[in-house]
């Protein structure tokens, strides 16, 4: 997501303000029947209920919810639990195997290795199929389904709604603004979380003035990867290098904010729409026109790790992946508490 008021051009405010004004009447009729329970189902296998948590925001990307995610399923493994994700898979490709295959996917089975992941647009259906295969059987009693994206996919009961929050603009509804529904949906949430909170403002109608809990992404360390192979570097590594960043994020401020902050230097940037890849090409490019602007000789390119598992193999250029980590400045002992208690009992809410 860009920075601007909304993903379409200023001159077309007039159309896009009529069309959220439609699409507002469609998103409340749509709630409304499931608020009734209307189209809303349990997940069941073999007629044991699976307990599901979901991880959603209001806005079109940026919340930074794949660390989130992968954090619950460390709690839900180091609870004894089987963590599942499902995910629809954004711009997924779907192999010769049949397997959707996704860059969210891929960041996944590094960050949360404990975790079987579950791609396809209709979750339900997938994770019927999925879930009631033989192999899973020795640890169904202990699943716990993690809906990544969830707060919109009302389809799937959940038994903890979790909603992220951010400084992303939460005044006008898509494609006036960037907002999927009002932000004062986020009172049907049993958890609010504020992420990116040293460095992000929330404001908007319906937004809450305190949050359950609130963190940070924090870098901890970088996977360098070039033509020699892999290592990891500390932070201070970077301090002395010039640096061209290079995402396609649905929110990429934050990302490049924490390249100035621990880089020597950023010397370009390199931005793509959300969930498409990066080309060597395109790297080169960038390469070639930061080297020209700035007069540095070695330039790491900086990468999100979603972004760098949709890479080719073929790498010429050091590559830089930051290492993320959640750091809680409040209420991490919350979230644990009703992850214990949905993973404990099916049938506990919050």
């Amino acid at each position: 997501m860009s920075e601007s008021h909304g993903p379409l051009p200023r001159v077309l405010a007039p159309l896009s303000w009529l069309a959220a004004s439609a699409y507002r009447v469609v998103i409340a009729a749509r709630n409304r029947r499931f608020d009734r329970g209307r189209g809303v189902r349990v997940l069941l296998i073999e007629g044991r209920r699976i307990p599901v948590i979901s991880v959603g925001n209001l806005t079109v990307g940026g919340t930074g919810k794949s660390p989130c995610v992968a954090w619950i399923c460390g709690e839900l493994a180091a609870n004894g639990c089987k963590p599942v994700i499902a995910m629809r898979g954004y711009r997924g490709v779907r192999t010769a195997e049949g397997v959707i295959d996704s860059d969210e996917a891929r960041e996944y089975a590094i960050t949360a290795p404990d975790a079987l992941v579950v791609v396809h647009r209709r979750r339900y259906e997938a994770l019927v199929a999925q879930l009631s295969k033989p192999e899973c059987r020795e640890w169904i009693d202990r699943a716990v389904v993690v809906l990544d994206d969830g707060f919109q996919h009302r389809q799937l009961a959940r038994d903890l709604d979790i909603v992220l929050v951010d400084g992303s603009p939460m005044q006008e509804l898509l494609p006036h603004g960037w907002l999927r529904e009002p932000a004062s949906n986020i009172a049907r949430a049993d958890l609010v979380v504020r992420t990116k909170a040293s460095v992000s403002a929330v404001a908007g109608s319906g937004v809450p003035k305190h949050f359950d809990a609130q963190c940070d992404h924090t870098w901890t360390q970088f996977e360098v990867h070039d033509a020699n192979g892999t290592r990891v570097e500390q932070l201070e590594w970077l301090r002395s290098r010039s640096v061209m960043t290079a995402c396609g994020l649905g929110n990429p401020a934050h990302f490049e904010q924490m390249a100035r902050v621990h880089a020597g230097e950023v010397v370009h940037a390199i931005r793509v729409a959300d969930h498409r890849a990066l080309t060597h090409a395109t790297l080169a490019a960038g390469i070639t026109r930061a080297r020209a602007n700035a007069g540095a000789s070695q330039i790491v390119v900086l990468m999100t790790r979603k972004d760098f598992v949709k890479l080719d193999a073929r790498l010429t250029l050091a590559v830089a992946v930051p290492t993320l980590a959640l750091a809680w400045s409040s209420g991490v002992e919350r979230m644990r508490e009703a992850i214990r208690r949905v993973s404990s009992r099916p049938d506990a809410r919050p």
